[in-house]
């Protein structure tokens, strides 16, 4: 087992001393002398069976002391932070002296690494605000009734009267700008609900009055926003043919829809049961929201130098998230770019200032805690890793969540989110546990898995 000593060194860093024994030393260097031989071709021997003597007169004894050092220093550096309460933020910074790395005797090397800076804690409690717990009126239950009868809607053919407002429309149409079709200006068998203004202002107006099997041509402008930049304020002229028409037909709100609606008895208590998801939904987002503005205060009141590694680390994070956001939409980020006229070295400026809220976020939350008291448990973490392999179980989402750096994201996630919990619940004089859901903040900064 290495043997380890700390010390300070001003700029939030600390200084590693390790002392590796002897019979590690001679573990790694057996394993540099295997590596080596694998992968170098010795006249007369088959790869990996040649003896030491012969790789060191072949390759350099230099060579096998370099593999040794990056064995050596690796799995040491590991197992010396296994010791230790140090968290890098960052690689350390590595010294060893390699004529004094020998078989036989034991090695010192020291690691330096950036560390979290002190965080000066201002206020953090004793806001200057509530929660604010939004009332759920009349007008939105009525809305989600209205909701609900569109679901249970249906359509029954038009039969001896023109088409109207509300109605579906089946219609084929043809459009040209100065006699020319243009892409996207035709369509067969288009279903337009007549009034729900889908098509360009005006457009579906056009069809109020007709008749199934009649057709019509018209003109009118495309709008100066339009989002086809060619056509804007360009007059097109239509030409368009109503196929089919359906009428909508609402379900009457009564008893019976309230019983088909939900798993209720009647109207009132379909409402109620409306209203009271309102109100939990209602306050389970002032909850979020009154944590935003507990974090907001904390981190405004505090002061900290921000190491300028984890900045950069976080524009990174946030860089990814971008990237997988635009993916999801099957946008690349080199296309968004062009689109928003940004190269990526103005991208990173502009990230640079939310990456920098959320690193001070992060530094303040876990000065906070550390205050407080509060910590995550090794159950409560493997909790965690059992839910999110639940959800997405993939061999190197596993391989992050048991390293030491998935490991560490997972305490500070939990302790985090433990912390704002108690918060909260000290602000409206409850108990942290028996609050209805975890909070989640928007500033809760993040890490690729």
């Amino acid at each position: 087992m290495v043997t380890v000593s700390t010390r300070p060194e001003p700029g939030s860093r600390v200084v590693l001393e390790i002392e590796v024994p002897s019979t590690d030393v001679d573990r790694h260097f057996a394993t540099a002398y295997r590596h080596v031989a694998e992968r170098t071709r010795v006249p007369g021997f088959r790869p990996g069976k040649a003896p030491r003597q012969v790789i060191d007169r072949f390759v350099g004894r230099g060579s096998v002391v370099a593999e040794a050092i990056d064995h050596l220093v690796s799995a040491s550096y590991d197992a010396a932070l296994d010791q230790t309460n140090v968290i890098p933020i960052d690689q350390p910074d590595v010294d060893i002296d390699p004529s004094n790395v020998i078989e036989g005797q034991a090695v010192t090397f020291t690691a330096t690494v950036p560390v979290r800076p002190e965080v000066t804690l201002g206020a953090y409690t004793g806001y200057p605000f509530e929660l604010e717990l939004p009332d759920v009126t009349d007008e939105q239950v009525e809305a989600v009734i209205a909701d609900l009868r569109e679901q249970q809607a249906t359509l029954r053919p038009v039969d001896g009267r023109p088409a109207g407002e509300g109605d579906i429309a089946s219609v084929k149409f043809v459009g040209t700008v100065d006699g020319v079709p243009f892409e996207g200006g035709s369509g067969d068998r288009l279903p337009v609900v007549i009034g729900e203004n889908r098509m360009i202002p005006g457009w579906e107006q056009q069809l109020v009055g007709m008749e199934i099997g009649g057709t019509k041509g018209f003109d009118i402008t495309f709008p100066e926003e339009y989002r086809v930049e060619d056509l804007r304020g360009k007059p097109a002229h239509f030409e368009v043919e109503l196929l089919d028409l359906r009428e909508k037909l609402l379900p009457e709100v009564d008893d019976d829809f309230a019983k088909s609606a939900g798993d209720v008895e009647d109207l009132d208590a379909l409402r109620r049961e409306i209203r009271d998801a309102m109100a939990q939904r209602a306050a389970a987002e002032a909850r979020h929201a009154f944590s935003d503005r507990i974090i907001d205060f904390a981190a405004s009141n505090a002061s900290v130098e921000l190491p300028e590694v984890m900045v950069a680390n976080e524009i990174e994070i946030l860089r990814d998230e971008l990237t997988a956001r635009l993916a999801a939409q099957r946008i690349g980020l080199e296309q968004y770019l062009a689109l928003a006229k940004q190269t990526p070295e103005e991208m990173t400026v502009e990230l640079r200032e939310p990456a920098a809220r959320r690193v001070k976020t992060l530094l303040v939350l876990s000065a906070i805690a550390e205050k407080e008291g509060i910590d995550a448990t090794d159950e409560q973490i493997e909790a965690e890793i059992g839910e999110q392999l639940a959800r997405h179980d993939e061999p190197r989402l596993r391989e992050y969540l048991a390293s030491r750096r998935g490991r560490s994201y997972l305490r500070m996630t939990i302790r985090n989110r433990t912390l704002v919990d108690t918060l909260i619940d000290r602000a409206l004089g409850t108990d942290a546990a028996e609050s209805a859901e975890p909070t989640q903040s928007a500033e809760q900064p993040k890490e690729p898995a």
